[in-house]
């Protein structure tokens, strides 16, 4: 209730704030479960992305915040679950993967905190890791802005990255690659960008 009442918000207020335009909505499964990927450079980002979607998205979200009790209550009714970013965090990559597995979305921005450099050593494997367990399919996002009022800003839903394209590898070469691709993906348009110059 109070995910769907805070995404009417984010529609009505912040996305006409930010002047957003969301691009490659037909990128996005009707049903099923799939991962996404983004980049992260605001606290804005995931909420962001909730509002272009039309479905329920689960978060990965950074142990630290959940330490906040009114934080933590708030951000247990808007779907998001802590990771421990400092180590392999079995508990909650498993928790994630049984989200996919029931069928639900699930966002992860794996650079695991906020960056200003498109740079693959950012990325972390964890994405891929559970990708590959849950057999689910990459849907990467680029997310262009400011966060200044009213200067244009923009969320490009990039084509599925398809699981079974990295089955035939072994576990970390297949994790490797596929976060390679999805690096790629996110920073399609900055990386043409920086090509050009």
């Amino acid at each position: 209730m109070l995910y769907k009442f805070l995404k009417v918000l984010v529609k009505i207020i912040i996305f006409p704030l930010f002047r957003i335009e969301v691009h490659g909505k037909e990128n996005l499964p009707a049903d099923g479960a799939y991962i996404i990927c983004g980049n992260h450079w605001s606290n804005w980002d995931p909420i962001m992305v909730a509002g272009a979607i039309d479905r329920t998205i689960s978060f990965m979200a950074k142990k630290e915040l959940f330490e906040i009790k009114i934080i933590k209550g708030l951000l247990k009714k808007l779907y998001a679950f802590p990771v421990d970013r400092d180590k392999t965090d079995l508990k909650s990559l498993r928790y994630a993967v049984d989200l996919i597995k029931q069928g639900k979305i699930l966002c992860i921005f794996p650079e695991g905190t906020r960056v200003k450099l498109a740079q693959r050593k950012n990325i972390k494997d964890g994405a891929g890791y559970i990708a590959l367990r849950a057999k689910a399919n990459i849907i990467p996002v680029e997310i262009i802005s400011t966060y200044k009022p009213f200067k244009k800003s923009y969320i490009y839903f990039k084509k599925p990255l398809y699981i079974s394209d990295y089955t035939s590898y072994k576990k970390k070469e297949a994790m490797e690659l596929l976060m390679d691709d999805t690096f790629k993906a996110i920073y399609e348009n900055r990386l043409a960008l920086i090509d050009s110059k």
